[in-house]
């Protein structure tokens, strides 16, 4: 099982069921529930782990392509509308499903904690990923994704009126709200370290401090910047010389 992390905040791992989630319930659903990965499963797929059924076909040929159309920003926009008015007290979030289920939900067995905010563990099914979640945090994600939502309707999110501040998906990374007329002008700044324990070691120790794996990851970091998100990237200041005492 995945554990639900220290403190009542989400974990990784549980936003990610989130989204994951989200995708199986659009119509049509851009992700295969995980009742139907088991039905697709081959003998050699078969996988039983600690009594729960967690087989899934590992060859991505056996999956059906989806047919759902939606735009990146069209998804991101009904994922906040979906969870900010989701009842998280009152349903079980299930993936095995891809569906709200009732409480308790069925097949889940003894040991499910139920809570402010329930999301079932797609294969190890008597276990609540969000099970650390308190009533104020859960309110707390509803909210932000209410406020998400209202911001995704606006014109700056749809690239239609700037209005002199940042635009687009930055306004959502910022810190504070990100409703339509909040104040949070100025370019938006993404700094990436490398911690000191390989990649500013690495980085100094190669000619220039620029080799081949260097320019590979800000090449991978500028594609998702600039392709996926639709970012505005400019080159920032360069790493300073090795053997200086500051990191990158």
């Amino acid at each position: 099982g995945n554990p639900a992390g220290g403190g009542p905040l989400l974990n990784n791992y549980a936003l990610t069921l989130l989204v994951l989630f989200f995708l199986q319930t659009r119509g049509p659903p851009v992700l295969p529930t995980v009742a139907r990965l088991r039905d697709l499963a081959g003998d050699e797929d078969r996988a039983v782990v600690g009594g729960w059924d967690c087989s899934f076909p590992r060859d991505v040929a056996a999956l059906e392509p989806s047919a759902n159309a939606e735009s990146p920003c069209s998804l991101l926009a009904d994922f906040f509308h979906v969870f900010g008015d989701f009842d998280f007290p009152g349903r079980v979030i299930s993936l095995r499903e891809g569906r709200a289920l009732p409480l308790p939900p069925p097949e889940s067995g003894e040991g499910l904690k139920l809570g402010p905010l329930n999301l079932q563990d797609p294969f190890e099914l008597s276990h609540n990923v969000a099970a650390n979640v308190n009533e104020k945090t859960a309110s707390r994600f509803a909210r932000c994704c209410r406020d998400a939502a209202k911001y995704c309707r606006s014109l700056q999110y749809r690239r239609k009126s700037s209005k002199g501040r940042a635009w687009g998906l930055t306004r959502l990374f910022q810190p504070g709200a990100v409703e339509p007329g909040a104040a949070s002008a100025g370019t938006f700044l993404i700094s990436i370290p490398l911690d000191d324990a390989g990649g500013s070691q690495q980085l100094c120790r190669e000619p220039g401090g620029r080799g081949p794996w260097f320019w590979e990851v800000c090449a991978a970091i500028a594609f998702v910047l600039r392709d996926v998100l639709k970012c505005s990237c400019v080159a920032g200041k360069p790493p300073r010389a090795p053997g200086e005492d500051s990191g990158l």
